[in-house]
């Protein structure tokens, strides 16, 4: 990896959505600036939340730490697969697709656990120890697993195990896409919280009325790519859950900086899943 020319680039797109989101972030800090200490003016707006039919759960205020990461999207899964076995593997545009010979059966309620005991076999599944099971992204005919990085989780569909499941709850097949050589580009640093993350996401008008914020998790998304390195920024990723509606959408805030991060195609296969 020419780390010289990510970091170059990198600093000057950093400067740039920095000079950017001062911008927003002096503005909510001017709105909050009252005679109130930041933990009841929290609690207001969580209040106020609330109040427009907005389901929340207790929140967290607790902050956290950081990277910014690297990683590369290679051809290393093309070059490995031949050592899968009773699978017929393709490999296209750096993802693997795979379709088992036989169905591997799981359990409904927990098909983590079947899964999970084969993950460490390189005939079943390359580099698996690399990945987790993701609950807030599985479905009852998805199985997702997202890739671990630096203590965290690779919200990202560059970076995910995606398992199909029939009518039976077999897994018939899935696909795999792969990051190689993930690093930390600057010392950690630290992230805003749960709440604070919440609360900005909600003073963009992001959250409409009548909804319920059915999960938030703290995880790493794309910031860009320069040939086949990305970069990585943690990520609060909230699910906005509409009433009588089994979709949530997905909302991305910036950890470090509270600014919101447009939907992309690239984060998650998918900007909505099911609830089910």
């Amino acid at each position: 990896m020419n780390f010289r020319r990510i970091e170059i680039i990198f600093l000057v797109t950093f400067i740039a959505i920095d000079i950017f989101l001062f911008g927003m972030f002096q503005k909510n800090t001017d709105l909050q600036a009252e005679n109130v200490s930041q933990g009841d003016s929290n609690a207001k707006i969580v209040k106020e939340m609330r109040n427009d039919q907005i389901k929340v759960d207790d929140l967290s205020n607790k902050k956290g730490f950081a990277y910014y990461l690297s990683g590369t999207q290679d051809d290393l899964l093309r070059d490995q697969m031949g050592q899968l076995v009773n699978q017929t593997p393709h490999y296209i545009g750096h993802e693997l697709e795979s379709e088992f010979k036989e169905p591997v059966t799981v359990s409904a309620d927990t098909p983590q656990k079947t899964i999970n005991r084969m993950m460490s076999d390189p005939t079943f599944i390359l580099f698996g120890d690399e990945y987790t099971y993701n609950k807030q992204l599985s479905t009852s005919r998805t199985i997702v697993y997202s890739q671990k990085a630096m203590g965290g989780l690779m919200y990202s569909s560059e970076a995910q195990i995606r398992f199909a499941l029939n009518s039976n709850h077999q897994i018939v097949s899935y696909s795999q896409t792969y990051l190689q050589d993930i690093k930390s580009l600057r010392e950690k640093s630290e992230t805003i919280s749960e709440t604070r993350a919440l609360i900005w996401l909600y003073q963009y008008n992001e959250i409409p009325n009548n909804t319920k914020v059915a999960w938030t998790e703290l995880g790493y998304t794309k910031l860009l790519s320069i040939d086949n390195d990305r970069v990585f920024i943690p990520t609060w990723i909230i699910a906005i859950k509409p009433q009588n509606s089994t979709q949530v959408q997905i909302k991305r805030i910036n950890a470090f900086t509270g600014g919101i991060i447009k939907e992309t195609n690239e984060n998650l296969k998918n900007s909505q899943v099911s609830s089910e």
